[in-house]
């Protein structure tokens, strides 16, 4: 009887917490409400300083905002078009589920385009948010005029077939980092990416990160309000926030 009654009131907590604990869509949106460097600070301040990758990785246009978990892929040279590695990745698109982020590790090639605009259709079916790829993109009118966020280090017009193939997807994979020669990125990581860079938040942070950021923010936002009010005195607001 005392075991039974353990057990339900475990089962009770647990689902207690999967109760409290906001899905990935809120999640999502939350993120999208802050911006790199303020979540690269919480980052930095938690001993997490390496998670920002390459700064040459620029979004298509300006404004384009990436949040989500990350889908993994990593790709091979491939100078004979292997007819097995085609027809196995049409497989990749079938396991995608939303809400995700196409993440692409290109192994250091520079001659092709990576992704393009096919790639955007079919992930966006398949519940892709965004696309980051360490590499080239191509068809970019047409993925912007999807309005699909993508970020890439490169544009290129060259077709990927007979060079370069996707070998396997959902597993590890290391893009360039920016302070780190690269970064690790895990299937289910969360790829936060805007203007100013591009951060990789491991699974296990995401909630705390996100908690701290939106704290930090708030203080900002005080602070700037006060440092914005005329005849403000700046050094008392700064020794109030510690925000300049």
């Amino acid at each position: 009887m005392v075991a039974c009654r353990r057990l339900a009131l475990e089962s009770l907590i647990m689902a207690t917490i999967i109760q409290s604990s906001p899905d990935m869509v809120e999640i999502i949106d939350r993120y999208r409400q802050l911006y790199s460097g303020l979540v690269y600070d919480v980052l930095d301040e938690m001993g997490l300083p390496h998670q920002a990758l390459s700064t040459d990785l620029r979004p298509l246009r300006p404004d384009m905002v990436v949040a989500g978990p990350a889908f993994t892929i990593q790709g091979i040279n491939d100078p004979v078009g292997d007819e097995g590695l085609r027809e196995r990745r049409i497989k990749l698109f079938g396991e995608m589920r939303h809400p995700c982020v196409d993440v692409r590790d290109c192994g250091f090639d520079t001659r092709v385009a990576h992704y393009g605009e096919m790639n955007a259709v079919l992930g966006r079916a398949k519940g892709v948010v965004g696309a980051i790829i360490d590499g080239g993109t191509r068809d970019s009118r047409h993925i912007l005029a999807m309005d699909f966020p993508v970020f890439a280090r490169y544009f290129s017009p060259v077709e990927a077939v007979r060079r370069w193939s996707y070998y396997r997807w959902q597993l590890p994979v290391a893009l360039r980092g920016a302070l780190t020669a690269t970064v690790t990125v895990n299937p289910g990581d969360f790829m936060f990416a805007d203007i100013d860079g591009v951060l990789v938040i491991p699974q296990e942070h995401i909630l705390e990160v996100l908690r701290k950021s939106e704290e930090h923010a708030a203080v900002e936002s005080r602070a700037r309000g006060e440092f914005a009010a005329v005849g403000a005195d700046v050094e008392a607001v700064y020794a109030r926030y510690k925000k300049l």
